[in-house]
C-alpha cells in the first residue's frame, strides 16, 4: 500500500484503514512532515511528525474535513520552522496558554470593586472584631437607609465609604483618595477621617492577600498628599463649669418631657455614653440594692454602676410604658434616640455658649476633680479603660466603695446646682 504521495482533499476522501490494523498514517510528499491518521472508524485526523533532540515528536493538528489541507499544510511549515530552530511547538503552546489565561486574570482582577474587598475584609475579621466596631464597619459604608424621625419615614444620607464601594482597586490612586477626602472633609471632617482609617486598614490588609495583591496604585494610601489631606480629630472641650451647674439645672428641670430631663441629668451624673443611657432597660435598673447595670462600649459583660438618690427619685417617677427606661413615643426604636435639640434648648435657656450630650460625660470627668475624687473611681464609674498593671490586674473596688464616692459627689453637685433633695 503505497502511503507517501500528494495530499489533496479528493485522495483524503480515498484513504482507509484497513480492520486488521489499528490505524494508518497517509504522508504528504510536498510538506515535510505532515501525515493524514486513518482509524478503522473511518475518522481522520491531521498529523505532525519531526524530531528534536534526538526524540521523535508528533503533534495532532486537527480533524478532517474540518481542518483542510491548506490548514494543514501551513501548520505543519509553521511548526517544521520551530523544531529547525530547536524549539519545541508544545512547550510554546503551554506558554501561550499560561500567557492567555494570565492576561484574561489580570483583566478580571483590575475589574475588581472596592465594594468586593470591603465585603472579604469584614468577613475576614468580624469574629475578632468587637460587635460595635464591625457595627462602626456597616454603618460608615452604608448608603440610603430608611430612618424614623418621629412620626416621619426619611432616607439618611449616605456615609463616607459607600461613595468608594463602586470604584475599581486599581483607580484608587493618591489623587482619588484625596479628592474623596476634600469632599468629604467639607461636610463631615470627623467622619472623614474615621472613615479614612478604616479604609486604610482594609487596603494594607488586601495587599496581603494574593487575589488583590498588586492592584493598589503605588503610594495610594501612604503617599503624601493623602496623609495631608486628612483632617486631624480635634478634642472637644465643651464642658460644664462649677458655676454653670444651677442654670443647667434648672433648665432641664424645667423641661416639659420628664424623660427627656431624666435621661440628661441621669448622663449628666453617671459620666455615662449616650447611648449606654438611652438603651438602659427597666430590667437593669435595681431599685432594692440602687444599682445600674449599663451596657459598656470596652466590656462586653456592662458594668455595674451605683444608682445614687437623686437619679433613682427621677427614675421612679417615670410611668413605665415599654422596657426602656427613658421611653419616646416618638422614636420607632421605643427610646430616646436624638435628644439633641432639647439640649439646645437647655443650652440657651442657661445661657451657655455650647454643650454637647457627650460633653456631660466631660462634665462628670472635669467636676469630679472639686471633690477630689479618685480617678480609678471615676474611670470605674463612666466605663474607661484600666490605664496601668494595677488597675488592670489588681484594683477591685466593690459596688459599695464606688457608691460612697459616687453619693458624695451626688451632693456636691446638687449643692452647687441649688437643688433641695
Amino acid at each position: 500500500m503505497n502511503t507517501t504521495f500528494k495530499l489533496t482533499s479528493s485522495r483524503l476522501n480515498q484513504c482507509i484503514c484497513p480492520p486488521d490494523k489499528d490505524y494508518v498514517i497517509y504522508w504528504d510528499e510536498t510538506v515535510k512532515g505532515l501525515g493524514l491518521k486513518v482509524y478503522p472508524s473511518s475518522k481522520k485526523t491531521f498529523l505532525f511528525q519531526s524530531r528534536l533532540g534526538g526524540k521523535v515528536l508528533k503533534i495532532s493538528l486537527g480533524t478532517f474535513p474540518g481542518y483542510t489541507i491548506d490548514q494543514a499544510r501551513q501548520k505543519a511549515k509553521e511548526l517544521d520552522v520551530m523544531c529547525t530552530q530547536g524549539i519545541d511547538p508544545r512547550l510554546e503552546k503551554k506558554k501561550r496558554i499560561a500567557q492567555n489565561e494570565f492576561e484574561i486574570q489580570q483583566t478580571r482582577r483590575k475589574k475588581i470593586l472596592f465594594a468586593d474587598v470591603w465585603t472579604d475584609y469584614l468577613k475576614a475579621n468580624q469574629t475578632r472584631w468587637r460587635e460595635r466596631t464591625y457595627q462602626d464597619h456597616i454603618r460608615l459604608a452604608s448608603g440610603n437607609n430608611e430612618i424614623s424621625i418621629g412620626k416621619r419615614k426619611t432616607l439618611s444620607k449616605p456615609q463616607p465609604i459607600y461613595s468608594l464601594l463602586d470604584t475599581p482597586l486599581s483607580e484608587m490612586s493618591g489623587d482619588f483618595l484625596k479628592s474623596w477626602l476634600d469632599k468629604e472633609n467639607a461636610i463631615r471632617p470627623t467622619s472623614a477621617s474615621l472613615s479614612f482609617r478604616l479604609v486604610r486598614a482594609c487596603l494594607n490588609w488586601a495587599e496581603e492577600q494574593s487575589l488583590y495583591a498588586g492592584l493598589l496604585p503605588d503610594k495610594s494610601i501612604h503617599s503624601k498628599i493623602v496623609k495631608q489631606s486628612v483632617e486631624p480629630i480635634k478634642a472637644k472641650k465643651d464642658c460644664l463649669q462649677k458655676e454653670q451647674l444651677a442654670s443647667f439645672f434648672k433648665a432641664v428641670l424645667d423641661l416639659p418631657n420628664p424623660y427627656i430631663s431624666a435621661y440628661l441629668l441621669t448622663t449628666l451624673m453617671t459620666g455615662a455614653r449616650r447611648n449606654e443611657i438611652a438603651t438602659l432597660k427597666w430590667c437593669n435598673v435595681d431599685l432594692k440594692w440602687n444599682t445600674l447595670h449599663i451596657t459598656d462600649k470596652i466590656d462586653d459583660d456592662g458594668r455595674m454602676i451605683p444608682l445614687t438618690p437623686f437619679i433613682k427619685s427621677l427614675l421612679i417617677k417615670l410611668p413605665k410604658h415599654n422596657e426602656f427606661v427613658f421611653y419616646s413615643e416618638k422614636s420607632c426604636t421605643g427610646y430616646i434616640v436624638e435628644p439633641t435639640k432639647s439640649m439646645n434648648k437647655v443650652v440657651i435657656e442657661a445661657s451657655l455658649n455650647k454643650l454637647s450630650i457627650h460633653g456631660l460625660r466631660r462634665s462628670f470627668k472635669t467636676l469630679s476633680e472639686w471633690v477630689s475624687l479618685p480617678s480609678g473611681i471615676v474611670a470605674q464609674i463612666i466605663g474607661h479603660k484600666p490605664s496601668g498593671t494595677e488597675e488592670k490586674h489588681y484594683t477591685v473596688r466593690p459596688i459599695d466603695l464606688l457608691r460612697k464616692w459616687h453619693v458624695e459627689y451626688e451632693k456636691w453637685m446638687l449643692e452647687q446646682a441649688n437643688v433641695e433633695f
